[in-house]
């Protein structure tokens, strides 16, 4: 670090790491603690009391059924993180290894599903899997089946196959990361040494990839563990999961320690389980960049077996994209449905339900709070965001990276238990009910996910350029905002995007924060718990083309940008 750098980045924060330390203070700290306290406390009447006790705990290790929903949870959780691996981490291997003009389309065909409203895809799943789903209609319609089944909703299989789905574009872009860095020169080593294709991917490519599969496959565990909307969705009671168990003792029960007791023994199996899978994914040595990511192009084949192998290869690939798509085309089908009952065949074409969107002033009040709290954390999460990357990045020499793991702790917290341990502190600091907690909620994941990509970007800059200006003459405002911003603009464009993205598709932490005024996303989960109408379905097709267009268009940005910047 040189000081001419550490110079430029006083102009940014006069506070130094402090700020950093009241942020880590007030939204990691204080709920972690706050949750683990509450947890040793007495419920009385529905109020915690002052009463300090171990029968919270009791409870939960007597409880033969809460025992048996912690197992299930965090074997639900694995098992669909599993199988998400099993379908990502080969289609990220052929993507990065196999396919050179298409990558970027590849790519981005897995990743546009995580912009598509999570409410959508899990709805879009369990009119699939219904009785009168696409499912059961195109196996009668084989003679498959003589009748529709109801083996295929509300079970547990139904909850693995949705968080599976879910998990997959998490997988593939972590996996595809590390298969981007394995060096072509090293592959073309072993090619010259003799080994084979299978020999080369065991002995080269997996243990210098295994890392990136391990954290895709730790946030696919994390997702699983702490998401409550997709099991009661399409698991009903047979796919109970912890997590709903402790959503209602903060609602229903009232009993805010027992639920706290609850949360703290779960983020424990988890932690534990997590550490075992970094442990066992972690790789040695270190990989150069220098010709990482080259790829190779599929030979064609001379043979007929050969072209045989390659198409049943290409189909192959093509399945997860329709596993990915299906769902979203389902939706936007149904949408038009003639029909207020979601069954095939569809009895006809209409633009009612869209109609019905205009004239529905709660849902047009509710899409209002979701912008502007998405904006206000999204605006408030980048300023802070870049602040701390700069903090971090130029200033903090001791502690840089336990400080950055710790303000990304919400990030890797299961959303039943963020936003259980935010609502504790907001409900005893005093904090006002509604968007003011909403947004606080959301600013505590949106800002680390902008601060980690924009620190990312930060560190692999070429620090020579910001000393060349300051040696130049220049001031340290003037290297600000013409030499490091313009390198790092990219980053904090992605970021936002990201970010505001999050916001605007939360569900789990706003429920647990709002209060009579609801975001789009709990208006949507209310109206679907307590009856459906077909308009939800033009809703979520009309936030998907949004958020589709939204990334278009922020990937659209970024290239001018980055385009811009080559050229200067």
């Amino acid at each position: 670090m040189t000081r001419s750098s550490e110079k430029l980045v006083k102009l940014v924060s006069s506070a130094s790491p402090g700020l950093i330390y009241l942020w880590l203070l007030a939204l990691v700290v204080a709920p972690n603690l706050v949750l683990f306290g509450t947890s040793f406390f007495k419920a009385s009447a529905g109020l915690v009391t002052d009463e300090v006790t171990l029968r919270n705990y009791a409870a939960v290790f007597q409880s033969r059924t809460v025992l048996v929903l912690v197992m299930r949870t965090l074997v639900t959780a694995f098992v669909a993180a599993a199988l998400a691996s099993l379908v990502a981490y080969p289609l990220a291997f052929y993507v990065s290894r196999y396919m050179r003009g298409m990558k970027q389309v590849a790519v981005m065909l897995v990743v546009i599903p995580l912009w598509i409203s999570l409410l959508m895809r899990v709805f879009a799943w369990r009119v699939i899997l219904g009785e009168n789903g696409a499912i059961n209609s195109l196996l009668v319609t084989l003679g498959i089946l003589s009748e529709p089944s109801d083996a295929f909703l509300y079970t547990r299989f139904a909850v693995v196959l949705t968080l599976a789905y879910m998990a997959i574009p998490y997988v593939f872009v972590s996996s595809f990361t590390a298969l981007e860095r394995v060096p072509e020169s090293l592959l073309e080593a072993s090619r010259d040494a003799g080994a084979n294709r299978f020999q080369t991917f065991r002995n080269v490519v997996w243990p210098l990839s295994r890392q990136g599969l391990a954290i895709g496959f730790s946030l696919a565990f994390l997702l699983a563990v702490g998401d409550y909307v997709s099991p009661s969705m399409v698991g009903g009671l047979n796919g109970t999961m912890l997590g709903m168990v402790i959503a209602s003792q903060f609602g229903m029960a009232g009993n805010w320690p027992l639920g706290a007791a609850q949360a703290v023994i779960l983020m424990l199996a988890v932690a534990i389980i997590l550490a075992v899978i970094g442990y066992l994914g972690r790789s040695k040595g270190i990989i150069q960049a220098v010709d990482s990511g080259a790829g190779a192009t599929l030979k064609r084949a001379a043979t007929l077996r050969g072209r045989i192998g390659q198409i049943l290869l290409k189909l192959a690939v093509t399945l997860p994209y329709l596993f990915l798509y299906a769902p979203l085309v389902v939706t936007l089908v149904f949408s038009f449905n003639d029909s207020r009952v979601q069954t095939f065949p569809l009895t006809g074409f209409t633009l009612q339900w869209y109609r019905e969107l205009w004239t529905n002033t709660a849902l047009i009040e509710a899409f209002q709070r979701t912008l502007f709290v998405a904006v206000l954390s999204t605006a408030a999460g980048t300023v802070i965001g870049v602040a701390f990357a700069l903090i971090l990045a130029y200033r903090v020499r001791a502690f840089g990276n336990v400080l950055q793991l710790a303000l990304a702790v919400p990030v890797a917290i299961p959303g039943i238990v963020l936003g259980i341990s935010l609502a504790i502190v907001a409900q005893f600091s005093g904090l006002p009910q509604g968007l003011p907690r909403v947004i606080v909620g959301h600013l505590s994941f949106v800002m680390p996910v902008i601060m980690l990509i924009v620190l990312t970007r930060l560190r692999a800059l070429d620090p020579s350029f910001v000393e060349a200006s300051l040696d130049l003459g220049a001031t340290r405002m003037k290297t600000l905002l013409h030499v490091l911003l313009p390198m790092i603009r990219s980053a904090i464009i992605g970021g936002a995007m990201l970010g505001f993205t999050l916001s605007v598709d939360e569900v789990i932490v706003t429920l647990f924060l709002t209060g009579t005024e609801p975001t789009l996303p709990v208006y949507v989960w209310n109206q679907m718990r307590f009856g459906f109408t077909p308009s939800i379905n033009a809703i979520f097709t009309l936030i998907g083309l949004i958020s589709v267009a939204f990334v278009l268009c922020g990937l659209w940005v970024i290239n001018r940008t980055n385009a811009r910047t080559l050229r200067a």
